[in-house]
């Protein structure tokens, strides 16, 4: 604290000792500066040479270019490994656009060809329409309605962590052991074939015995088409004892070690009415010796369908 001044001197002024400060506010502009502005002032000159705005606005037109030069820069060029992936995956969507439209003629021409066909037996012998019937119901060429249940599973939140007490289920290796795998849905299916189910299909897909699961890359396949999450597996059968059945057996147990061990997502849900389409690529076909056993008769009449009535079992 500074001592009192004494009696009889000037009083002090309370900014005496930040002339620092003082000098900043009142007196900005360097004297040397000040003194060469005042000389040009009294030559009858402005006090600025002028330069300042020009200079400003070539020094922000240099920055911009600057800036745009590094943002152009910076974009991801246009390769030709680049540009050839997005044709390829134009030509993609656009080859399954078309194959789905040709799904659908053959679907519309299949139900014209069952109804004539239909109309045809009922002209003829009764018993061959319903043997015709029954036949295309256990190969999977029509569609079926029943009760059953919806298998939902799904790739993990996250990337496995082993954390579950279950045996491993997978013998091999993954990249990502989170993802379903072509292998995972091949255990499960053939789990529910199993229990007891009468028919199944894998979104959408009906799986006969023609049918197969398999992978190519990261994708999943069912018959020949590809697949995307979530697998949404429908199974008609009996909707009370089928899912204690499927946990009682090896696709089951598969199921929960998949879960315990890589956080696979699964759910099961018992439905009163599932819908399941018919595989329209199915072609039911009958052979039969003819009356005639001489060298010129005919070996056979294509009159229908007919596969084998095994349940359908998953390709490797």
């Amino acid at each position: 604290m500074s001592a009192p001044a004494p009696q009889g001197a000037p009083a002090r002024r309370p900014d005496a000792s930040m002339s620092l400060i003082n000098e900043i506010m009142w007196r900005p502009l360097d004297p040397d500066y000040a003194d060469a502005a005042e000389s040009r002032r009294r030559a009858g000159l402005q006090p600025s040479t002028g330069y300042r705005t020009p200079m400003l606005i070539v020094a922000v037109l240099l920055i911009g270019a600057l800036l745009a030069i590094a943002g152009l820069s910076l974009r991801v060029p246009s390769t030709a490994a680049k540009r050839a992936k997005d044709q390829l995956i134009s030509e993609i969507e656009a080859r399954r656009t078309h194959g789905d439209a040709q799904t659908l003629r053959v679907q519309r021409l299949r139900a014209e060809i069952d109804q004539m066909q239909a109309q045809a037996l009922q002209q003829g012998q009764g018993d061959l329409a319903t043997q015709l019937r029954r036949v295309e119901l256990l190969t999977g060429a029509v569609p079926v309605t029943g009760p059953g249940v919806t298998l939902t599973m799904d790739d993990a939140k996250a990337q496995a962590t082993g954390q579950g007490n279950a045996v491993d289920p997978r013998a091999s290796a993954e990249a990502d052991q989170g993802r379903v795998i072509a292998r995972d849905l091949q255990i499960v299916v053939n789990g529910l074939w199993e229990a007891g189910a009468e028919a199944i299909a894998v979104n959408g897909e009906r799986l006969t015995s023609r049918a197969a699961i398999r992978f190519a890359g990261q994708a999943i396949l069912v018959n020949y088409r590809p697949l995307t999450r979530p697998y949404v597996i429908t199974a008609i059968g009996d909707r009370n004892s089928l899912p204690a059945e499927f946990a009682g057996t090896a696709g089951g147990g598969y199921l929960q070690s998949l879960t315990d061990n890589y956080g696979i997502r699964s759910s099961l849900k018992a439905t009163d009415r599932l819908v399941l389409p018919g595989d329209s690529s199915l072609a039911v076909r009958e052979a039969r010796p003819g009356a005639d056993t001489g060298a010129n008769a005919p070996t056979s009449t294509n009159t229908s369908t007919t596969t084998t009535t095994t349940t359908p079992e998953t390709a490797p």
